[in-house]
């Protein structure tokens, strides 16, 4: 690449910062930005003050955290939550931080995650998304699809759980093959689980214990079959006699796609945790996985799975407070965080500070003479979970009256030297390998038929315009593509690959006495157990 991915990111904005008188207001750099903290505090102090004085006393604040200044949103109280101002230098961190945090989440994700700052802007989380080489390769391609059966809808919390089985075993770690996924249809709460095995009685072990902690649902749903889903409540009520609970009806896997959208993202944001931490232990990563996917915000029920459960926003110990970064990284004892939030003001009016906060709200306990009941407090809580559950309620319906009209995406002609994203089939990449695999166009004929060069050598065959999508910004040179050697689409994929490559195995054996027990089937050659996707889902002696 010829530049970094933090220069490129700082050098568009400034690009648009001067194309945009709107943005220019609102992109602020760092000269700009202390410039504005010093005239902030000139206006203060000034006793005849000028209009210009005046428009920034209206619109900004100083916020003091010991020796640390911030220029925040004018706020009516100290007791609103600050509303932080920042500069382009230090605007590729924030949202850095934001998308990983999310599971490199997309812009509405992200748009939740940066509401406490006051500029950073769509069109700065839009470019990062396009400058991340991770976000590309794991990008959908827009297809059209209508809907076929008429959306499910629950009315609260456990009336109805999806579990669902992605098959890990051509990237197995140790003894870990399988990944539960199970999750409440309401709140899209999930709760990820590595398997050994696909067999009801495993499937149902670690079901009890999701069920122990959260409660049992009264129907299970599950794109498996009502077979399977039965077996797995045979097994449950032998764990838990008490136990009564219906299976679903079976839906096919894309026409009811809740759970199986689910697993598409599971795996996407477990690709990029082990891309970002240059690891396979894809049994640690889940549970990374598991919060980031219950902490993000969910477009269908308007709000966080986990919000729409508990009723706040899941906490990550100090980043969830509204201090400076700067502050919050230098601390160590609870003496450091009370020192924060009682730092003293010199000028009152010229910067305002975090109002002075007992222990008790500063580190988040309750002490015996609070002003607040302990009665009162739950039933607070309680009405504030009933509020959110209305929400995503609401979400659902309204998520379900929208899923009418799909449009095709205007496919624009490509030239050589553009960044192309390549869909890989699913037998041609591994279970932790991304779904797209990135290009540059070399050539185009005049049938409008595209070679294209990735970094094992050009790929074989031309391509048409609808079989790859165009890359927003350039992030690859033709130089750094290999053009000596053509070579095969799963062939370069497995050049890339951290996991070996291509690793999936299906078969369509037909029904007979032998049937998946001899090398003639692909899994019982390749030494694996046929899974959900072979012949049809059928049963046969090689299923767990």
């Amino acid at each position: 690449m010829e530049k970094s991915m933090e220069d490129s990111f700082r050098e568009e904005l400034l690009m648009k910062r001067e194309a945009d008188k709107h943005d220019k207001s609102l992109l602020l750099t760092k000269t700009e930005y202390c410039s504005l903290l010093e005239e902030l505090k000139e206006a203060c102090s000034a006793k005849s003050k000028t209009p210009r004085q005046y428009y920034i006393l209206g619109r900004y604040e100083i916020l003091q955290c010991g020796d640390v200044e911030k220029l925040i949103r004018k706020r009516n109280t100290n007791d609103d939550e600050p509303i932080y101002f920042t500069h382009i230098d230090d605007m590729f961190d924030i949202v850095k931080r934001g998308h990983i945090s999310t599971g490199h989440g997309g812009r509405d994700k992200m748009k939740q995650f940066l509401k406490k700052y006051a500029n950073v802007t769509r069109d700065a989380v839009e470019l990062y998304k396009s400058l991340c080489v991770e976000c590309q390769k794991k990008r959908k391609r827009i297809t059209t699809k209508g809907v076929v059966v008429k959306p499910i809808l629950s009315k609260d919390f456990g009336s109805r759980g999806q579990v669902d089985l992605i098959d890990m075993q051509s990237m197995a770690s140790g003894s870990s093959r399988w990944i539960m996924v199970y999750q409440d249809h309401l709140t899209k709460y999930c709760v990820l689980r590595p398997l050994t095995s696909k067999r009801a009685a495993e499937v149902a072990f670690q079901l009890m214990d999701i069920f122990l902690l959260f409660g049992a649902p009264q129907i299970l749903q599950s794109d498996n079959g009502s077979e399977f889903t039965a077996s797995v409540i045979t097994e449950l009520k032998l764990l838990w006699p008490d136990l009564l609970m219906v299976h679903g009806k079976p839906r096919h896997p894309q026409s009811q796609g809740s759970v199986e959208r689910l697993n598409c993202d599971v795996k996407d944001m477990l690709t990029a945790w082990l891309g970002d931490n240059h690891s396979t232990d894809w049994p640690m990563g889940l549970r990374f996985v598991q919060f980031q996917k219950n902490s993000s915000y969910h477009s269908g029920i308007k709000q966080s799975p986990y919000k729409a459960l508990f009723g706040s926003e899941a906490k990550v110990g100090l980043r969830s407070n509204t201090l400076p970064t700067e502050i919050l990284e230098r601390m160590v004892s609870e003496e450091d965080l009370l020192a924060a939030y009682s730092a003293p003001s010199s000028e009152r009016e010229a910067t305002s500070h975090v109002e002075h906060q007992d222990v008790s709200e500063a580190t988040g306990t309750m002490q015996p003479d609070t002003a607040y009941p302990e009665d009162s407090e739950l039933r607070v809580n309680q009405q504030n979970i009933e509020v959110q559950r209305k929400r995503a309620a609401d979400g659902q319906l309204s998520q379900a009256e929208r899923m009418v009209k799909r449009s095709r995406l205007e496919h624009v002609a490509g030239n050589p030297g553009d960044n192309v994203t390549i869909p890989i089939p699913l037998v041609d990449r591994g279970k932790g390998d991304p779904r797209n695999i990135m290009g540059v166009i070399v050539d185009r004929n005049e049938n409008d038929l595209y070679r294209v060069a990735v970094k094992a050598g050009i790929l074989k065959g031309h391509y048409s315009r609808t079989q790859f999508d165009l890359c927003t910004n350039k992030l690859f040179n033709i130089e750094d593509m290999s053009r000596d050697v053509e070579v095969g689409l799963r062939q370069a994929v497995q050049s890339e690959s951290r996991c070996g490559g291509q690793g999936y195995a299906k078969c369509n054996c037909a029904a007979s006495d032998k049937q998946c027990q001899t090398n003639r089937c692909k899994c019982f050659k390749s030494g694996v157990k046929c899974n959900s996707r072979c012949h049809s889902s059928t049963t046969c002696p090689n299923k767990n």
